[in-house]
Parts: structure tokens; sequence; C-alpha cells
């Protein structure tokens, strides 16, 4: 009677003790299947905006592309052509609205990463990291001139507050910056358009064109590049991004 006792006792016990972890059980796991759930739609988002910005700027690159002209051209132009030919593809509805739908989706992903004090902002609204990179690409396919008109254009509005630098070269002569933007009330440098070295692994001495964003000596010394530009064999260091 005793043993029959003790095992009633312990099998009610046991079912107390199932009814109290069960439903603790169930809710611990609903909480994680709505923090997966959170997380897993956050990576989706984030992917899908990321191959939009990538198909924008595949799309960028074939038009820039297709653009019939070198750099020796561009430099054989009278003033005259060479506004006409800059009008007729860098101011064309197609590429205006690409730099609009790049712009916009490069802000949305990497905006953090170019956050500058709210004293220097408005410098970001024309030299946001989406014309530094179009900047990149015209240099490489087109030369510099087209790059600086580019760049010129785009900084109409900066104001008097900064003070810009175009094609500073080394003591042999060869260009090493094509813009430096200098804030002259803090006198803070907040954007380099250089040919240099990368920090790659393993390292090389090649130089490689590439801009430097932010308010701070930090920010500054990071290189932003892109891949297209830099050999597969190499890796970027951590004061290197390529995108």
């Amino acid at each position: 009677m005793v043993k029959i006792k003790r095992f009633f006792c312990s099998f009610l016990a046991l079912i107390l003790l199932i009814g109290f972890i069960g439903p603790g059980v169930g809710n611990a796991n609903t909480v994680q299947d709505n923090s997966n759930q959170i997380v897993y739609s956050d990576v989706i988002n984030d992917t899908v905006l990321s191959e939009e910005l990538v198909e924008i700027e595949q799309e960028i690159d074939n038009y820039l592309e297709e653009i019939p002209y070198t750099e020796s051209d561009y430099e054989n132009m009278s003033d005259d052509e060479f506004e006409e030919v800059y009008t007729k593809y860098f101011e064309s509805n197609e590429f205006l609205q690409l730099e609009k739908e790049h712009e916009t989706l490069h802000n949305e992903i990497d905006g953090d990463q170019t956050t500058i004090t709210p004293r220097i902002a408005p410098i970001l609204i024309p030299i946001a990291a989406a014309a530094a990179r179009v900047a990149l690409k015209t240099i490489v396919k087109q030369g510099n001139k087209i790059a600086t008109k580019y760049l010129k254009n785009k900084l109409k509005s900066v104001g008097k507050k900064y003070k810009l630098e175009w094609n500073v070269k080394n003591s042999k002569g060869k260009i090493t910056s094509l813009l430096k933007i200098t804030h002259k009330p803090s006198k803070t440098q907040i954007f380099r358009l250089d040919n240099g070295k990368l920090g790659l692994k393993p390292g090389t001495n090649d130089w490689f064109w590439h801009y430097h964003i932010g308010d701070t000596k930090g920010k500054m010394s990071h290189h932003y590049s892109l891949r297209s530009f830099v050999p597969s064999k190499y890796k970027p260091l951590s004061n290197t991004t390529l995108y």
C-alpha cells in the first residue's frame, strides 16, 4: 500500500512538473521562432536591397562602358565639344535616373559608414560614396578630365566653407589626389579621391584609385575602392574596403 501511495505521489508530481514546464517550453519556442523570423526577415531585406544596388551599379558600369570616347579623345576635344559630349552622356535622363536610384539605395544600406557631424554634413549630398564610386569608374574608363568635370558638376553648390584642391601631384609630377576637400572652419579634411597604395594582403607597391571620407583622422585613414580595380589575389586589410 505504501509503495502504491509513493508511486501515485511521484506520478502526480511528475504530471504537475510537466504541466508547469510545458507552457514555458512552448513560450520559449515561440519567442525563439519569432526571433528567428525577425532576423531572417532582416537578412532577406538586406539581401534584396544589396542585389538591387549591385544591379544598378552594373547598369551604371554598362552605361559608362558604352561611352565611345577615351582619355586621349577628351584631351583632343575643344571646350565646346567636351561640354557637348559631357551633357549628352552625363546629364541624360537615363544616367541621372540611375544616379538617383543608386544614391538612394546606397544611403539606405551603407549610410552609417559615411556619417559625419552635422556641421560638415551638407558635403555628403554632392560627395556621397555613391558619387565617389561613379567618379572612380569614370577615371579608369574615361580618364581624369571627365572625372574632374563630373565631380565639379556635383560640387556646384558646395559653398565657401570648403576648400577644394584639384589634381594634387607629388614631387615627381604624378597625381596623388584628384580632389581634396577641407572644411575651412574646423580645418578638417573630409574627402580625398586618391591614387596610391592600399592596405592589401599580400602587400604591394601598386597604386589603385580609391577615396577617403570622414571627419576624423581615423575615418580618413580608411580606404574605399572597387573590387574590380584590385586583382583577386589580394585581400583587403582592416583599413581597406573593396566593394
